[in-house]
Parts: C-alpha cells; structure tokens; sequence
C-alpha cells in the first residue's frame, strides 16, 4: 500500500525534471542565437567601416591627382610665352631663330668635313704604315747581306756567290722602296738624333765636331717616320 504514494511523487519529480532540462536546453539555445546576432552585426559593422574607408581613400587619391594636373597645366601655362602684338618685334623674333638654326646647320657641317678629313687621314696613314712590323722583322736580313757583300772576296771563285747576294740585296730594297722605305745618309754628315744613334766618339781634325765619321748599322724611314736609327761614331775635337 505504501509503495503507490512513492511510485506517485517519482513520476512527479521525473515529469518536473525534464521540464527543467527542456527549458536549460531552450535557453541555452536562445543565447547561441543572440551571440550569433551579435557577431554578425559586428561583422557587418567592420564591413561597413573598411568600406567607408576605402571610399575616403579612393575620393583623397583623386582629388591629389586633380592637383597634380592642374598644377601641370599651370606650369605649361606659365611656360608658354604670349604671341607679341607687335609684327616687327615677331618678325625679329622669328629671323632670330632662323639665325641660330642656320649656325648650327654651318657648325655640324664643318665637324662634319673635319670628320671625314680626319678619318681619310687615319685611312692613308693605317695603309702606309700596314706593313711596318714586317719591314722592321726584314731589316736585319738586309744587314746581313750588307755584311756578306762586304766581307766577300770578288774573285773567279767567289764572283757568282758575290753576284747572287748582290742581287737578292737590291731586290729587297726595290721592295722596301716600293713601300716608302728608304736608308738614311750618315757618313759624314752632322750628327742629328732624330735619325742617328750615338755609339761613340772619335777625335778628328779633319771633320768638324759631331759630325759622323762611321757607321756601324744603317738606319731606315718609312714615308719619313723613322724605323730604326743608324747606330754611328761621332767625332770630337
């Protein structure tokens, strides 16, 4: 009989539990809802403010661009001078530009013929003096022959070998001459060290002072420049 009663308030407490339970979670529930709203509208809020500043931003940049062009415009403005009322002064003005254009027209041309002056020179000089290095290797081929025909006995033996240095030397200086070359006078001659090359000296009475008295190798120019000095003795009083 005693159980019913408590079987009765069980019931009771179980319904009202879950009651409370049902109203926890609607609560609950509410508030998700409620922060959900708030971050939204602060979202929204942020949205709205980037935007506004974007826009001030934006209306700033063109307005300095304005200012740029329209003080570009000044200044072409200001650069521009004012056509003169008066046609005489105009007419000065205009013969005057027309002057220095003619001026310069005459100063490029004649930097012009300069230039082409100029570079025809350095033209012939590159083709004169093309070979030089060659002629200067050839020289000592020549003093060789010199020696030989100097030291040559001329004899019956000997005559065909003298004859065919001879002419192996004149040879070489037909080619030499044909490109400008040319030896340089020395034996007594006065001293000169542009072409000449001191390698001694020698007391003379007979030949006034620095004046060559030997030669001991022959010098060569080359359309008058000098390719190698001639190495002689000098004499003194």
């Amino acid at each position: 009989m005693t159980s019913k009663p408590n079987d009765a308030v069980r019931v009771t407490l179980s319904k009202d539990s879950k009651e409370i339970s049902e109203k926890q979670k609607h609560s609950q529930d509410e508030e998700n809802v409620i922060e959900a709203e708030i971050t939204s509208e602060n979202e929204s809020e942020k949205i709205s403010v980037t935007g506004v500043k974007a826009q001030a931003d934006s209306s700033q940049t063109e307005q300095e661009e304005e200012q740029d062009i329209s003080s570009e415009a000044t200044e072409k403005i200001d650069k521009i001078e004012p056509e003169p009322d008066d046609p005489e002064t105009a007419l000065k003005k205009k013969q005057k530009e027309v002057d220095n254009i003619q001026d310069r027209l005459l100063r490029l041309s004649a930097e012009f013929e300069n230039f082409k002056k100029r570079n025809r020179r350095e033209m012939s000089d590159f083709k004169k003096f093309a070979s030089e290095i060659l002629i200067k290797d050839l020289l000592p081929v020549v003093d060789n022959l010199d020696r030989a025909l100097e030291t040559t006995n001329v004899d019956d033996t000997c005559k065909a070998i003298f004859e065919g240095v001879s002419m192996t030397r004149d040879e070489m200086l037909k080619i030499f001459s044909k490109y400008g070359v040319q030896s340089i006078e020395a034996i007594e001659k006065p001293f000169d060290p542009a072409f000449h090359q001191a390698v001694g000296q020698e007391a003379s009475d007979e030949c006034p002072e620095n004046t060559i008295l030997k030669e001991y190798q022959k010098g060569y120019t080359m359309h008058g420049r000098l390719l190698r000095p001639s190495m002689v003795v000098v004499s003194k009083k």
